[in-house]
């Protein structure tokens, strides 16, 4: 049980503007101590895994991997498929450090989504670097060395599920998960030439997934091709008792079918702000996609999202002020999200003890810290501009099936050339936007510039995975 200090009874007291003299202070002080000897009860079985892993450092020459090992691969529907997952899913016996120089965590259990693959009989080969606590969008942050693209060599692969788009795209691995808060799957897959799918918020279990941001976060695959993608995603979505907030989401089904359905009778809405902003090449190279859609017998037609450009710097608030939350409480995430055990709350108070994390974190985490324990004005505006944004993203649905943009305004750059927050920002103007409205999304390959890789991104509506990988799949089949 913590010890009850008086000045910290008087800090909290002070905050919420109440009475300081004594007698009350004294009051609170005793009231505070009598609950947590009551919460000092408290107590869950915590999870553990059947079996554990004996894992090696990873080597690669594109540094994708961290660790290597190998779980699972019984009889299923992905028997045939070695997966890798991002560093922050956890897996038993593997120690995740999230990319970061300071903390290190040995998981006593398998997240959701682990299990839910080794079920379906696929073969974990192992864990992925990633930009640090998934907070870049280069693979340029990752403590044990950045990440290359397979791809266009002397680029980013994109980030911050850097490893995860690395591995598929050098073919050593046919698959593998990833996490995106603003754009961490979709990126990677369009400077890499892979497909990613960011499915519905809490569509995909998030239980041992070591946060980001609880509102924001999604889990999903990113293959080599549309229909491995689908496969995966069949199987790591849908309700999770250990995730309350999966409570609800419908079954997946039908993902692979739709894959050869074609797009006959579809009406496309192309965003004009994401076309605007983008790269001409890219902008071109993508609305020569839609004419080949249309061609194939969708219709298109341009769509304005009001709001669209502000979405990357709310996503920032939210993310950001969310984080420090997290890591601040050491890793007690007061919301509905991915639940906390106690060997990660360990081993966050450990990580704040030595303090070691890296410049960009360090500085995400001092700059929002400051501001969440403000007046709260920030995170409050921006939630409020996601709630609009989601609005409007569900009224231009109610008239389009699928929404279209490029994936990134841009094709991969060069090592350095993005920086801070503005190369953060510039990354994640197509990206963020659905993951505030929390729609499903697919960053699909259609061509490439200059030898770069084009990613095309399919936005559908809430729970609607079938129709926005149906049009993926057309695209794939161009």
């Amino acid at each position: 049980m913590p010890t009850i200090d008086r000045h910290d009874v008087e800090a909290v007291v002070r905050r919420y503007g109440l009475a300081t003299d004594d007698e009350a202070v004294d009051a609170y002080l005793e009231a505070t101590a009598e609950l947590a000897t009551q919460y000092g009860g408290l107590a869950a079985e915590q999870p553990a895994a059947d079996t554990t892993v004996d894992p090696t450092p990873g080597d690669d020459e594109h540094n994708a991997f961290r660790y290597r090992f190998e779980l699972g691969g019984g009889n299923g529907a992905l028997s045939d498929l070695d997966l890798a997952v991002k560093e922050n899913i956890v897996v038993a016996g593997v120690p995740s450090t999230c990319g970061s120089p300071g903390f290190e965590y040995e998981p006593p259990h398998d997240a959701t989504v682990v299990d839910r693959l080794v079920d379906d009989g696929a073969t974990l080969v192992g864990t992925t670097n990633m930009d640090e606590f998934a907070f870049y969008i280069t693979g340029e942050t990752c403590a044990h060395g950045r990440t290359s693209n397979p791809t266009v060599e002397g680029c980013v692969p994109g980030g911050s599920s850097s490893g995860s788009g690395a591995a598929v795209a050098a073919g050593l691995v046919d698959a593998a998960l990833g996490t995106d808060t603003g754009g961490s799957v979709r990126i990677p897959a369009s400077f890499c030439g892979v497909v990613g799918i960011k499915p519905t918020h809490q569509r995909v279990s998030r239980f041992g997934v070591v946060d980001l941001s609880h509102s924001l976060d999604h889990v999903g695959p990113l293959a080599g091709d549309v229909e491995t993608a689908a496969r995966v995603l069949e199987t790591i979505a849908g309700p999770d008792g250990a995730d309350p907030s999966t409570r609800g989401t419908p079954e997946p089904a039908g993902y692979v079918d739709a894959v050869d359905a074609g797009v006959d009778g579809l009406d496309i809405g192309v965003v004009t702000e994401a076309m605007a902003t983008s790269e001409d090449a890219v902008a071109d190279r993508v609305s020569e996609t839609v004419a080949e859609l249309e061609a194939a017998g969708a219709t298109a037609e341009e769509v304005s999202l009001a709001g669209y450009p502000t979405m990357g710097p709310a996503v920032g608030a939210i993310a950001g002020m969310e984080f420090a939350a997290f890591v601040g409480a050491n890793g007690a995430s007061y919301s509905t999200g991915t639940g906390t055990t106690a060997a990660l709350r360990e081993a966050l108070a450990a990580a704040n003890e030595r303090g070691e994390f890296g410049e960009n974190v360090a500085g995400l985490l001092v700059t929002n810290g400051v501001l969440a324990e403000g007046d709260g004005a920030e995170y409050v505006a921006a939630k409020g501009m996601q709630r609009q944004f989601s609005r409007t993203v569900g009224e231009a649905l109610e008239d389009y099936d699928v929404l279209v943009m490029p994936t990134t305004p841009i094709t991969a750059p060069e090592f350095g050339e993005l920086e801070g927050m503005d190369g953060l920002l510039r990354a994640v103007e197509n990206t963020a936007p659905f993951n505030c409205s929390g729609t499903p999304a697919v960053s699909v390959p259609c061509g490439s510039v200059d030898g770069k890789p084009v990613g095309l991104q399919v936005v559908a509506d809430w729970n609607d995975e079938t129709t926005a990988l149906r049009v993926a799949g057309a695209v794939e089949s161009l």
